[in-house]
């Protein structure tokens, strides 16, 4: 049963005892109810103070809300860093990751290239067999081509990886598949001759395009800026190659038969200039590139050949047909490709060594930060752990301080309370400052004296401890009642009691004689009504003198 619940039953029991009785047993027994009443309700009021001073106390104190301020200010600077140098990791993690994908993309092309050259010199060859009518000499060079290109097939330690399912990828899963298809068309198509000029030309272009798309979506997968144009220049330079590859072969169609027809002159026309825009493309956006092309090629008489031979067939004027000029025209645009090659070749080179210096560079930061990383994560518990203790200590030592100040202050308002009962208030004040207290005169001061009739016989017919008594409850008295005149308690020897007004505050006029007079008068009172604590049928009675005049008053 709750408190509130026995209160009411109390309650109700007394209302019926009241109404039911008014005799004695009955009156005592309202008594004890309503006695009982009153301290349920006390400890009511007490639990609910109770557990209001624990609800205050339970909350948070300011000292940890300090502490809580000094763990934030010391996480935000440690979150930041650690935020920072995780942000650096991840970036480092991905130019090394990117660069190192960059170098075996890279790698990998050459083994690709060298497999889109020679389909390409295969190509050029085949066209020119198929549009001489599968001259038995063409044919002999047509199969050294294949086996160079077979050659450089198997070459390939790491085929790309191809995704993706359709009949036109189907051949470049593996190396075994790309080989079994080029000999299924060499000798299904091409060996019986059931081919056309641009027939071989699509079949082997879509190879390479294949191929040249694998190689430079792998490339442009990465992301980094220092090699970006080296990547864009290199791209270009491999479509223009594979370009100027058909630009061969249907130039050396036109030297081996009469005339272009109108689609082949239109394509020839077309890879011509689209070979030389993604060329100049790469020149403008390597420097690279623009160096080795104006070193290997434009100083090159084969170039010149070419450049001459580029203006004949764009005339695609009628001429007999020449196996000799064909070649000469096959051999003139090898060599110029031969340069491009090479030219690709270096950039490769170039490309790999700013991935290895790249990679470097990443993997050193990438251990910077880790680094880094490990000693902020190290290093903030441990900086949080000693500032807590430092701040708990330095609070320990605070409240500290502030209890022995407050016990401090406590024994000096004690010391002075004894000082003021000993001296007056202004000189106790000089000496505490360290001064020199001089004796001074005051002209007009009047003095009161004062000593109990008949002490000594009080004296013989009670103890010591009994005098000694009565003597202290006599001045406390006395001493209650000087706070409302302005006069100074000087001495209190025995019985004997001095009093004196116009010192050390000086008085204007008389006041001073008024003062204790009026005193004088109020101590009279007080002591016709005090009785002695072990005897109280005692009288006492004061004796009292006064005098006015100067003296000198100072501290001895």
């Amino acid at each position: 049963m709750s408190n509130r619940q026995k209160l009411s039953l109390q309650r109700s029991s007394l209302s019926s005892l009241a109404r039911g009785s008014s005799g004695v047993s009955n009156n005592e027994e309202l008594e004890d109810s309503i006695t009982d009443i009153a301290s349920m309700e006390n400890s009511t009021l007490k639990a609910k103070r109770i557990r209001c001073i624990n609800m205050i106390t339970s909350g948070i104190s300011p000292k940890h809300i300090q502490l809580l301020k000094t763990v934030i200010l010391i996480l935000i600077p440690c979150i930041a860093l650690a935020s920072v140098t995780t942000v650096s990791l991840v970036k480092d993690s991905i130019r090394f990751n990117d660069s190192i994908s960059i170098k075996k993309q890279i790698i990998l092309g050459n083994k690709i290239a060298q497999v889109i050259h020679y389909l390409q010199i295969e190509r050029g060859q085949t066209v020119i067999l198929v549009s001489t009518n599968y001259t038995f000499s063409v044919y002999k060079t047509v199969l050294s081509m294949r086996r160079l290109t077979d050659k450089a097939i198997a070459s390939v330690d790491t085929w790309p990886l191809i995704t993706g399912q359709s009949d036109k990828i189907n051949f470049m899963y593996n190396r075994s598949s790309m080989s079994l298809y080029l000999n299924q068309h060499r000798a299904q198509v091409v060996d019986i001759f059931n081919t056309t000029i641009m027939s071989e030309i699509h079949f082997y272009s879509d190879i390479v395009n294949q191929l040249l798309g694998v190689l430079t979506n792998g490339l442009f997968r990465t992301r980094n800026d220092r090699i970006w144009n080296h990547l864009v220049a290199y791209q270009m330079l491999l479509a223009g190659k594979e370009d100027s590859g058909i630009e061969r072969a249907l130039g050396s169609v036109y030297f081996s038969k009469s005339r272009l027809d109108t689609e082949e002159l239109l394509r020839y026309y077309a890879k011509f200039k689209l070979g030389q825009m993604n060329i100049d493309s790469a020149r403008q956006y390597s420097p690279y590139i623009n160096i080795l092309f104006e070193i290997q090629v434009l100083n090159s008489s084969a170039y010149v050949q070419v450049q001459q031979l580029r203006q004949t067939i764009s005339t695609n004027t009628i001429h007999r047909p020449s196996i000799i000029d064909a070649n000469r025209w096959f051999d003139n645009m090898t060599l110029y490709i031969d340069h491009l090659e090479q030219i690709r070749n270096k950039t490769a080179i170039l490309i790999q060594e700013q991935s290895d210096l790249i990679i470097g560079e990443a993997s050193s930061n990438f251990t910077v930060s880790l680094t880094l990383l490990v000693g902020v994560v190290i290093i903030c518990p441990l900086l949080l752990y000693i500032t807590t203790r430092l701040t708990s200590n330095i609070q320990h030592y605070a409240t500290n301080l502030a209890n022995k100040t407050k016990q401090l202050i406590k024994e000096r308002q004690r010391t002075d309370h004894l000082l003021f009962q000993m001296l007056p208030k202004t000189v106790a004040e000089q000496l505490k400052q360290g001064k020199t207290v001089v004796a001074e005169t005051f002209e007009q001061v009047t003095l009161y004296f004062s000593d109990i009739v008949g002490f000594t016989q009080i004296c013989h017919e009670s103890t010591a401890m009994q005098v000694v008594e009565m003597l202290n409850y006599l001045y406390i008295e006395f001493d209650s009642q000087l706070g409302n005149y302005q006069v100074y308690k000087v001495e209190t020897i025995g019985d004997a009691y001095m009093v004196a007004s116009g010192l050390p505050k000086r008085l204007t006029g008389n006041r001073h004689a008024i003062e204790i007079a009026e005193m004088a008068l109020h101590l009279l009172d007080v002591v016709a009504k005090l009785k002695i604590p072990h005897n109280p049928d005692l009288v006492l009675k004061l004796r009292a003198g006064i005098h006015t005049g100067s003296c000198v008053a100072g501290v001895v």
